[in-house]
């Protein structure tokens, strides 16, 4: 192989190696593998080894405390440059090995190694033991070996990707709160995996703040992938929304547009979603299966906004119905996903709980604050999400 392709292979590898994020973190769940990995084969040490540049990370490792290495005095060096499972016996007689600083230094003898990949066939890792034995592999444990780097690998490459996705699908919520004259509206999602089937959006023009939020049955990846096609298409009719047009008919549209996918996916959405005029507090809205909006007025009363319009994708030439009351000086409302009643003394009677919480906290920041330390305080079943609207007193 020419000096090209190999520089060529290099840089894919370290981009690929770079996308994964992995430098300089050490993980329990990767931990978890190497310890089981040295019970196992009853080896001194076990490893998973990053090659970052000119360094060896281990994001995961037993019976060491190393954090990095130079990458060029690492047995995973010369096994990412085999490509394939390495296998030694006496390191002291193997004159790729035999000069390492593990060998002469720390008394290294034997040592079994890995590759672990990318989907695309990046070598992104290694998954190795090492011992202070020379030692034999026989066939049955160099499939144990092969099977924990399977899951090694399995565990490295998906989980990165989910973070990724964590990350992309956080980048798209609103980034801070919108703070006009006398309100206040904010959120936040606790998705119950990295990625979640709960949304949520606000924005604010022509003096109407249009806001909602949607659960997509089930969680993680697919109904992630769901929620982000109902984003854009709630989205997509933000100027007819600001600008009057009725509730109904937006909803419709967004149906109309995702009623396809979600019958493909066997799949529904609640929604809500609501605008807001804010210079007379005039609230239009639509509830399209959800029924967890509560509105705790100035006075304490609370007042539940719903609807029995159906959700998304349940009915393919289902409508929605627009609905509408208003929030006075001192009211304040909160919009969320079922995830919420998990949390709660009372889901059969959540309003009273749920008023309670909201009546505790005098902004959307700290409400939604405490409701973050529930989802993280009782281990959340499912994504939390929240949508606060607080209107100061006059």
């Amino acid at each position: 192989m020419g000096h090209d392709t190999l520089a060529s292979d290099e840089r894919r590898r370290q981009r690929a190696v770079e996308s994964l994020g992995l430098a300089g973190r050490r993980e329990e769940r990767f931990d978890r593998i190497t310890r089981l990995a040295r019970t196992v084969f009853g080896v001194d040490w076990a490893s998973i080894t990053v090659l970052d540049g000119d360094q060896a990370w281990f994001p995961g490792a037993a019976g060491f405390d190393i954090r990095s290495a130079p990458r060029d005095q690492t047995f995973c060096d010369r096994t990412t440059q085999a490509g394939s499972l390495v296998v030694v016996e006496d390191a002291t007689q193997d004159p790729r090995f035999a000069d390492l600083p593990a060998v002469t230094e720390m008394g290294i003898r034997s040592y079994a190694g890995a590759p672990l990949r990318d989907p695309a066939g990046n070598i992104v890792a290694v998954f190795c033991i090492y011992d202070q034995r020379t030692r034999t592999f026989d066939a049955e444990e160099i499939q144990t070996l092969e099977d924990l780097a399977a899951w090694a690998q399995l565990e490295l490459v998906s989980s990165g990707e989910m973070q990724r996705a964590g990350q992309v699908q956080a980048s798209m919520l609103p980034s801070k709160p919108v703070r006009s004259g006398a309100w206040e509206v904010n959120g936040v999602c606790v998705p119950a995996l990295a990625v979640g089937g709960d949304i949520f959006d606000y924005a604010v023009a022509n003096g109407i703040a249009h806001l909602g939020l949607g659960d997509v049955m089930g969680k993680g990846t697919g109904a992630a992938l769901l929620g982000a096609g109902v984003r854009a298409a709630v989205r997509g009719t933000h100027d007819a929304v600001v600008s009057g047009v009725d509730l109904g008919v937006t909803v419709t549209q967004v149906a109309r547009s995702m009623t396809p996918d979600l019958m493909r996916a066997e799949s529904f959405v609640t929604l809500f979603e609501a605008a807001l005029d804010l210079d007379d507090g005039f609230l239009r809205y639509v509830d399209a299966g959800m029924g967890l909006c509560l509105v705790v007025r100035a006075d304490g009363t609370l007042d539940r906004l719903s609807s029995e319009d159906l959700p998304l994708g349940v009915l393919p030439d289902d409508h929605w119905s627009e609905q509408s009351t208003t929030l006075g000086p001192g009211d304040r409302l909160l919009l969320f996903s079922d995830g919420l009643l998990d949390l709660v003394e009372d889901p059969e009677r959540w309003w009273e709980p749920v008023g309670a919480l909201v009546s505790e906290h005098d902004d959307t920041t700290n409400l939604l604050s405490a409701i973050v330390r529930l989802a993280v305080e009782q281990t959340q079943l499912d994504d939390v999400t929240a949508v606060a609207v607080f209107r100061r007193p006059d």
